[in-house]
């Protein structure tokens, strides 16, 4: 009879270190000599513990038997996986152009990037769609686009660097409208327009004109007016914001945008899932999908036409490198074929760099066009101003001495709008010189807003130097909030600007009642009475302007306006031309 207990070759079996090929057969031939045993009766209690051992082993031995097995496999498959799942070197996307556009603009520094990533749903990503800035600097230096879908339609945002600010370089500024304009060519759904909900400034309505002069009046009709940098109660209650914060500067302009506007929330204010900031960009997405159809013109087609046929070489040359890579790869193996695919590809993308960089300069030969077209009607105008003036001298010398010559000779005088060259301003870099230093191209500080100080280029000297004549000046006395005694001098029909940013002549200040505006230390202007107004004669002056056409003249705030309508904003429209030809034009 055999007997139940475990056998030494048993005994063995579970010391053995023995590998698991061994292992598994020593098992399986104890079990086979067990079969061949006569069946006798056992003790089932001690027979099965040793069969479930066996079995627990023998599962032991299948499992990690299994491992090198699996190492070798789980690559392979994974490299199968790869080679049948990865799209082959020709599947490269191709830009899709075929979505309107929602135009980004604004001053540099107003929010647009931070509107975009807010409407992209970005912002508070690590790395958000539009970079922007926490200090005063600005970050975007070239136009970007994302896809964003609103409702059911797809779009192409476009975020803007300050394209249509007045102090870039006119080449730079020249390439970067054109690379605007080219991701503008399907057409614009709609202009957000960002202005800071505290600086609307002259500046911008100059934009707006621009905006006109390179998109075409019509563009107006799809622009929405957005406010960024509210505050709590602005940003939440609409009514109050309109009622009591808007001006009627910007009660006209956004007036003249067909009345649409809206709020950029402040993301440090309102988290993602608050309410009011959903409120608000959802009110924003309603107006732009409320405006029918989409903006195009002449350039903006003829640019979408030339992107179209690009876009049909690109695919051309794609599908015959894809071809011929297949071929190749059927003849001469996987290794050559990827090589000499590669080698066409680098080709083909010079090509369509090429024809790209071909697409930037035709718009901006149309820019130029446009231009010079203007600056013709400029000199025509200047032409027929120094026709005019020519006549004028000649009636003169004409006339005989007495009242009506008076009468002339002053109303030639009156035509000066001039600053005494001793006059100081101060640089962007903080230097502090006379009018007699400056120079076409020097940033001048032109106003404070908010604390913030703003510098203008000058873009224009019409006259610096000595007059053929003595000529009146209004010398302005004040006192300075720190209590220093300051003055001005200038023409007498020259403006100046008054306590409610109203423009007031020179000669009509009345000592002790009519407040100027004067700069401190605290880089505010502060309005302080007029002490005295006294008239000098000087044969010296000169006679400028800046883009932003004001300037902060011996500390107090004046226009470069004289001798016009007492309105700041009709005549920065009349001057409009002759900004734009020296923006483009730069003169001495």
């Amino acid at each position: 009879m055999k007997d139940d207990t475990i056998t030494p070759d048993e005994g063995n079996l579970r010391s053995s270190r023995a590998s698991g090929s061994e292992i598994l057969n020593n098992i399986n031939s104890v079990l086979r000599n067990r079969q061949r045993q006569p069946s006798v009766q056992s003790q089932p209690t001690v027979y099965n513990q040793f069969i479930i051992q066996i079995d627990q082993y023998k599962h032991k031995i299948y499992t990690y038997g299994k491992l090198p097995f699996l190492i070798i496999l789980i690559p392979v498959i994974a490299y199968i996986f790869y080679r049948f799942n990865t799209p082959k070197p020709s599947q490269l996307p191709l830009s899709d152009i075929n979505a309107p556009a929602i135009l980004l603009i604004g001053k540099a520094g107003a929010g647009k990037s931070t509107l975009g990533n807010l409407l992209l749903g970005t912002y508070e990503d690590e790395k958000p769609t539009f970079n922007f800035s926490d200090s005063f600097s600005t970050v975007t230096q070239n136009s970007s686009f994302a896809r964003i879908q609103i409702g059911d339609e797809n779009y192409n945002i476009v975020d803007t660097p300050g394209i249509f600010d007045t102090d870039n370089p006119n080449e730079v500024v020249l390439e970067k409208i054109s690379r605007t304009i080219q991701k503008c060519a399907y057409g614009i759904k709609a202009i957000l327009f960002v202005i800071e909900a505290k600086r609307f400034t002259i500046e911008q309505k100059e934009m707006v004109d621009r905006i006109k002069l390179f998109l075409g009046k019509e563009s107006l009709q799809y622009m929405i007016s957005v406010f960024s940098h509210c505050s709590r109660k602005q940003t939440e209650d609409l009514e109050y914001f309109k009622k009591f914060s808007w001006n009627q500067e910007i009660k006209a302009f956004v007036n003249s945008m067909g009345s649409r506007w809206a709020i950029s929330p402040n993301p440090e204010s309102y988290p993602p899932n608050n309410p009011v900031r959903k409120q608000r960009l959802e009110d924003l997405k309603n107006h732009i999908v409320s405006i029918d159809g989409k903006y195009t013109n002449e350039l903006l087609e003829k640019v979408w036409k030339e992107q179209e046929e690009n876009e049909r070489k690109t695919r051309e040359e794609e599908v015959k490198r894809q071809k011929e890579y297949d071929e190749s790869k059927k003849r001469e193996g996987e290794a050559i074929a990827r090589k000499n695919y590669e080698k066409q590809r680098a080709e083909d993308e010079r090509k369509a760099n090429e024809r790209r960089k071909m697409e930037i300069k035709n718009i901006k030969d149309t820019l130029l066009i446009q231009i010079n077209i203007l600056s013709e009607k400029v000199a025509n105008l200047t032409k027929d101003n120094e026709s005019l003036n020519e006549k004028v001298a000649n009636l003169t010398k004409e006339h005989e001495r007495g009242e009506h010559e008076k009468a002339e000779h002053e109303k030639a005088k009156e035509n000066q709008n001039c600053f005494g060259l001793e006059t100081q301003v101060e640089l962007e870099s903080g230097r502090i010189i006379q009018m007699s230093e400056l120079k076409t191209g020097d940033r001048v500080l032109s106003n404070i807003r908010n604390g913030i100080a703003e510098y203008s280029e000058v873009c224009l000297i019409a006259h610096i130097g000595k007059l053929e004549h003595e000529e009146e000046f209004a010398k302005i006395s004040f006192t300075r909030p720190d209590g220093s005694k300051g003055q001005l001098r200038l023409t007498t029909t020259h403006y100046v600007f008054d306590e409610n940013l109203s423009i007031i002549l020179a000669k009509d200040l009345r000592p002790g009642e009519t407040k100027i505006l004067v700069s401190n230390d605290n880089n505010k202007l502060v309005s302080v009475f007029v002490d005295d107004v006294t008239i000098e004669l000087h044969d010296k002056y000169i006679r400028f302007h800046t883009r932003a056409e004001s300037v902060i003249a011996d500390g107090v705030l004046c226009s470069c306006y004289d001798q016009c309508p007492p309105s700041q904003t009709l005549m920065d429209l009349v001057f409009l031309p002759i900004r734009l030809w020296t923006y483009f034009i730069p003169t001495k």
